[in-house]
């Protein structure tokens, strides 16, 4: 079970961690910088009181035409290791992303959508919450920066516990 939990925390996390919006002309650019090779370490948790996962993640980016950005990855930790691929697309009518994972098992996750708040992405997921049999929204944040990004997830159970840290990730452009 942890091992799920972990592996799908981590699949979401870096789904998180790889997009961003802004105006339509800019959001070809903002993709474009997502492309080629990234490395990232961090952890995720499944809940507040269980042990951090540590991971080590490799992503390459490739970008399909003028809204859609292709990705594939491997992260692993002492728990797991799996690969994944991201979807990631911009619907410049609407004015958000959106969405789609899909791990080596071949599980694939329903569209998600984010909003861009300043730099920031900010995507917030209702799932179900592995610890109470309940549900939970977590709050993912994409913080850019040239060549490293950084993802924080924060996860609160529907139920009123507090939240805690889900994912803490940073990644760096590949030399």
């Amino acid at each position: 079970m942890i091992r799920s939990v972990s592996r799908l925390s981590a699949a979401v996390a870096v789904l998180f961690a790889l997009a961003v919006p802004g105006a339509q002309a800019g959001e070809n650019g903002f993709l474009k910088g997502f492309t080629g090779e990234w490395r990232g370490t961090g952890a995720v948790r499944t809940a507040g009181n269980a042990p951090q996962e540590k991971l080590v993640c490799r992503v390459d980016g490739t970008l399909r035409g003028d809204d859609q950005l292709e990705l594939s990855g491997r992260c692993g930790g002492e728990r797991f290791t799996g690969t994944f691929k991201v979807s990631l697309t911009y619907n410049p009518v609407k004015g958000y992303y959106s969405a789609v994972w899909q791990d080596s098992l071949g599980s694939k996750s329903p569209p998600l959508t984010g909003l861009r708040n300043g730099r920031r992405l900010v995507f917030k997921v209702r799932h179900n919450d592995f610890e109470t049999d309940g549900r939970a929204v977590s709050t993912l944040v994409v913080d850019p920066e040239n060549t490293r990004f950084r993802i924080v997830g924060r996860t609160m159970s529907e139920a009123g516990s507090d939240d805690f840290v889900s994912a803490d990730l940073m990644f760096l452009a590949a030399k």
